[in-house]
């Protein structure tokens, strides 16, 4: 039984039930259809395609993106970005820029959605790329970016985007190390390839909910029917074996192109398609008329969808009279100063908090005297008699999407004040840099200076009811936006 109580203070739901997923194939454009990213030329050029999901999601899912199909005009100037905005519990959108002069003909791409704490999917674009876009020879750039994943362990890269400046086009990523607080991703070009741009996203998986393979080659021998060829459509299967131990779970199975060692002087072609699971994880690479790939570089995974697995509120804590999240419980979402009054006398046996949430249980009424502080969920503990509650009740985030990704555009920044109408202290993040899951800004933002072609998002529990609040323009004044450092929970 679930303890209902009503507070101003506090509010009480019940938890989301199974994780919830939905797989796709979009296609953003086709070859011959008129499309600006075909038939002109300028700089920034773009198509936005609507993904509706077939089911409502109880909660903001995550989306991984897999490109499937890339098709782009001969030259060794090229490139693409594929970018993900504005996804609710019903849809999404997916942008697609030229980053090139060049004619852009085709893209598709797999998408899959998931609504699982045992996922989180990492987005990540830089033009910060180092020694890729200059000199010739192997060159790797490593970025570190944290994550809030604590037991990932399992990690599958999908490119999303780059931008090819000299000689054949060459591009390979990797995921290198993954740890409780960071992933450590790695781009590699060489010969005398010149890279400017890239983007990717990784899916982050615990041992329970992903298997990832390694990373996987297909290098091509010259007499290889992708390099030595006559005009034609050409496919292969491929095949990645899978471990012992998947046979107790729904398996979604997941392919993704990691990169490319490409022919400059003939169109680009190449499709994944048909992925599946037969008794290995398997899907068809397809290029066609008079392409040349040399290499292929790819990475294959497995969803462990689990029915038995339960999701909980992201937003407030759960205390349960049994061990393993059974029995009576009551949800906390911000603080109760006697639990006696609400109802509740039971021994605490489990314990589930949302990532990035700290909840303060004390052993007497009215917050006072020793307590006990969780900021994780806890399966099983010896019976405790708690009295009153705090919980910090919603992240506080700040998100944004550079969508003018023009490299000499004098606009590479998103400015924050202190003041409305731009004035007062100043705080500002350039394109390419990642928000630390841990910076805060040092002062109440109350007017945002914003270039066009990018989305801010904020969310904050006071802020907007603490629904998520989504600028595509410049704000002169805005209802003030704290940060945690002042809204510390006392």
């Amino acid at each position: 039984m679930k303890l209902i109580a009503l507070s101003l203070l506090y509010q009480l739901t019940f938890n989301l039930g199974t994780p919830q997923f939905e797989t796709g194939l979009k296609i953003i454009m086709m070859y011959g259809s008129g499309h600006i990213l075909e038939t002109q030329s300028t700089i920034p050029r773009q198509i936005i395609v609507d993904v509706q999901f077939s089911n409502v999601f109880e909660s903001i899912p995550c989306v991984f993106i897999q490109t499937s199909h890339i098709d782009w005009i001969a030259g060794e100037q090229n490139g693409f970005i594929e970018k993900v905005s504005f996804i609710t519990t019903t849809g999404f959108k997916m942008q697609a820029m030229a980053l090139t002069p060049q004619a852009l003909y085709s893209l598709q791409f797999y998408w899959f959605s998931i609504s699982d704490s045992r996922l989180q999917v990492i987005t990540y674009d830089t033009w910060d790329v180092k020694n890729l876009k200059i000199g010739s020879g192997e060159r790797t750039v490593s970025f570190t970016i944290e994550h809030n994943l604590k037991d990932a362990t399992q990690g599958i890269i999908s490119l999303l985007g780059v931008k090819h400046i000299h000689s054949n086009p060459i591009v390979e990523l990797k995921v290198d190390l993954i740890t409780s607080q960071t992933i450590t991703v790695s781009a590699r070009t060489y010969q005398l390839s010149q890279i400017e741009f890239v983007s990717f996203n990784v899916l982050l998986g615990t041992a329970q909910s992903l298997w990832a393979s390694s990373m996987q080659s297909l290098i091509n021998a010259p007499n290889h029917p992708f390099v030595s060829r006559e005009s034609g459509p050409i496919e292969l299967i491929m095949s990645i074996d899978l471990p012992q131990g998947l046979e107790n779970y729904q398996l979604i199975p997941i392919a993704t192109l990691r990169g490319y060692n490409l022919d400059s002087s003939i169109n680009f072609r190449l499709t994944f398609k048909n992925v599946q699971l037969t008794t290995n994880l398997e899907f068809t690479l397809r290029t066609w008329v008079n392409s040349i790939v040399y290499e292929v570089y790819y990475q294959g995974a497995v969803y462990l969808y689990n029915s038995n697995f339960k999701i909980f509120d992201l937003n407030c804590a759960e205390l349960f009279s049994e061990c393993n999240f059974q029995g009576n419980s009551i949800v906390i979402c911000e603080k109760i100063s006697d639990l006696l009054v609400k109802g509740w006398s039971n021994p605490i046996r489990s314990i589930t908090v949302p990532a990035q949430r700290k909840l303060l249980l004390y052993y007497k009424a009215n917050y006072e005297g020793d307590k006990r502080e969780q900021t994780e969920n806890q399966q099983c503990i010896e019976p405790e008699i708690i009295l009153s509650a705090k919980f910090l009740p919603q992240a506080f985030i700040i998100k944004i999407l550079f969508f003018n990704i023009i490299d000499t555009n004098n606009c590479q920044y998103v400015k924050f004040f202190s003041e409305c109408n731009y004035q007062g202290t100043i705080f500002q993040i350039s394109q390419g840099e990642q928000l630390s899951l841990s910076n805060k800004i040092p002062f109440e933002i109350k007017s945002i200076n914003i270039c066009p072609n990018v989305i801010v998002t904020l969310k904050a529990p006071n802020y907007f009811g603490g629904a998520i609040k989504q600028f595509t323009s410049s704000q002169s004044c805005i209802n003030s936006y704290k940060f945690p450092k002042y809204v510390e929970l006392k």
